[in-house]
């Protein structure tokens, strides 16, 4: 039993929010990044200079599944830019989003182009959390977290 219990409740996700935010990631690497939630999709647009070119590209997003501790988001439907090439842009500006300071196998690819977010790599070691699904909507996401809890070590004391 842990000091704070939980039900299940659900988290929702700003999508302008996170938009905005990996367009500040992206500066430099990403001209125009451009990620929008649609009811059951993700468009990700952008467009990437190459050779003094600016090459525009699009992917979609279109489920987002949990695998135990891990978020799993395929990337589909790559236009217009090689699959590696998109995958070497969008790994970066995934982990700065979590979180800077989180170690580099937090977040990593499933080849072909699939994302793995390991929550056990930046969550306390205190913290249970269960996510049980999530649900792309218009404007954001859904997160449905299951029941929980967390437990915080005693003051300069370890757990």
């Amino acid at each position: 039993m842990h000091l704070l219990n939980w039900d299940g409740f659900t988290v929702r996700v700003d999508g302008g929010r996170v938009n905005e935010m990996a367009h500040l990631q992206a500066k430099g690497a990403v001209e125009d990044l451009r990620i929008a939630f649609l009811r059951g999709r993700i468009h990700i647009s952008g467009k990437k200079k190459v050779a003094f070119v600016s090459v525009p590209f699009s992917a979609d997003v279109s489920a987002i599944s949990v695998e135990g501790k891990t978020i799993v988001v395929p990337v589909t439907n790559v236009a217009h830019i090689p699959t590696p090439l998109l995958s070497g842009l969008l790994l970066p500006v995934v982990r700065n989003l979590l979180s800077s300071k989180m170690p580099g196998d937090a977040v990593t690819l499933r080849p072909p182009l699939t994302l793995l977010i390991r929550l056990d790599r930046f969550l306390p070691n205190f913290v249970d959390v269960q996510i049980e699904t999530i649900d792309i909507i218009e404007g954001g996401l859904a997160v449905r977290m299951g029941p929980g809890g967390a437990t915080p070590p005693p003051p300069g004391g370890k757990r």
